[in-house]
């Protein structure tokens, strides 16, 4: 591939979704029936790539991903996309990874994950495909894959001249010497409590949004440029390490249908801008409209909004930078 051209990469995961819709989530032990079933493409790296190529990028996918028919599904769906997925590794071992989401009348959801073939992209996968890791204009990597995996990801990606984002969701024990790689980190609220507490940091960061703000600032110090922490409906807040500047930006006010994958379109759309030189803020910007127009709809990927719907809500809404 050409170092010439531009383009988002996206390493991680590809799932089937399989969602029941219900009134409710069961206690446990309990059944709760009249539920409505959908199957749906999913997986975080999968519906990041959607997200990116639909508002615009060129966009790449890495993964690993079974010889199954739900493999087969995952590899047509994303291609007909405009994605690339040559460099996809078939795994003939494992199945691919299956979610089982429920999803009550509010639009919250409880999922629970089969890995299979995502937790089978290894370290050898990844080295083979260390060129086009260090072209790459931006990288975005989550945590659906195995963790040495993502580790030499990001040692090969520092080589290059990449914009390194890590999604760290789900979040697991990750070495400060791998996020020493990392540009831009994105969790939300709770992901960076756990992320501090993970990391051992010492001192009280207090509470609210003080804490978010301690704790952004120690992250920062591993020489992170930009902590961004999603807060759901209250948009997000951005710590731009260089400046010691903290911006929030509101999100607009939405009737929730579904919030599985909004997360995703946040991402992949802050990749996507960022590709196409856009600034950290506006690209954030763009991010939040995305996720809010995705929370309406039903699904995954089948949620994300593609770039003229994105610019025209943009155009409308009423969000706030502080």
């Amino acid at each position: 591939m050409p170092k010439e051209t531009k383009y988002v990469l996206i390493i991680g995961s590809s799932n089937m979704d399989l969602n029941i819709y219900s009134e409710r989530f069961p206690n446990p032990g309990e059944t709760v029936t009249g539920g409505r079933f959908k199957q749906f493409l999913g997986g975080k790296g999968a519906n990041q790539a959607v997200a990116a190529v639909r508002s615009g990028a060129t966009t790449t996918f890495i993964g690993k991903i079974g010889t199954d028919n739900f493999g087969n599904q995952m590899i047509s769906q994303l291609a007909e996309e405009g994605i690339n997925m040559s460099h996809v590794i078939r795994d003939s071992e494992n199945a691919s990874g299956v979610a089982f989401i429920l999803i009550d009348e509010k639009g919250e959801n409880m999922i629970s994950v089969a890995p299979g073939s995502n937790f089978n992209l290894s370290v050898e996968d990844i080295r083979s495909k260390a060129d086009v890791i260090k072209n790459a204009s931006v990288l975005v990597v989550q945590m659906e894959i195995p963790i040495k995996t993502i580790e030499t990801v990001f040692r090969i990606a520092s080589e290059g001249d990449v914009i390194k984002i890590l999604n760290p969701a789900p979040l697991k024990p990750i070495s400060l010497e791998t996020l020493k790689n990392v540009d831009i980190i994105v969790p939300n609220e709770g992901e960076l409590h756990r992320l501090y507490s993970n990391m051992k940091l010492h001192g009280d960061p207090g509470e609210g949004k003080q804490k978010i703000k301690q704790i952004s600032r120690e992250i920062a110090n591993l020489g992170i440029k930009y902590v961004i922490t999603t807060l759901g409906d209250k948009g997000c807040l951005i710590y731009l390490s260089k400046e010691d500047k903290f911006v929030e930006i509101s999100a607009p006010k939405v009737d929730v249908v579904d919030t599985v994958g909004a997360g995703d379109c946040f991402i992949g759309v802050l990749a996507s801008k960022l590709s196409q030189g856009e600034t950290i803020i506006n690209a954030v910007k763009y991010a939040i409209i995305a996720a809010s127009i995705a929370v309406t709809r039903k699904g995954a990927q089948d949620s994300m909004p593609d770039l003229k719907e994105i610019e025209e809500r943009l155009k409308d809404s009423n969000i706030k930078v502080n």
